[in-house]
C-alpha cells in the first residue's frame, strides 16, 4: 500500500498517516527534556524486532507521536546516541 505521507511505517499500518501530530504552535510542554527514558528505547527496540506485525507498528507509531508531542524526535535521538536501531527507525519514520 502506498500512502500520501511517504512513511514506510504508515504503509505497514495502512490508512492515513500514523505519525502526524496536531499541536498548537505555541504549545511546547517539555522544551527542556531532550532525552528519552531507557525503558522507552527498550520498547522501541522490541517493537522494531517485530515491525512486520501490524500491532507492533501501531504501537511504535504511538510512541513516536507521543515523544514528538513532548519535543523529542526519536529518530534524531537514536542517531545522536548511535543506537543500533537508529537507521531502521529512520527508514520507517522518514518521508520518501
Amino acid at each position: 500500500m502506498v500512502t500520501a505521507c511517504g512513511h514506510r511505517l504508515c504503509r505497514v499500518i495502512g490508512g492515513a498517516c500514523s505519525l502526524a501530530i496536531v499541536r498548537s504552535h505555541t504549545c511546547r510542554p517539555n522544551v527542556n527534556a531532550r532525552d528519552v527514558a531507557p525503558e522507552v528505547l527498550d520498547e522501541v527496540r522490541a517493537l522494531l524486532a517485530r515491525i512486520d506485525d501490524r500491532d507492533a507498528a501501531v504501537q511504535l507509531a504511538r510512541i513516536v507521536r507521543r515523544e514528538a508531542l513532548d519535543d523529542r524526535n526519536l529518530v534524531a535521538i537514536a542517531r545522536r546516541e548511535e543506537l543500533e536501531f537508529a537507521e531502521q527507525l529512520a527508514e520507517l519514520c522518514t518521508r520518501r
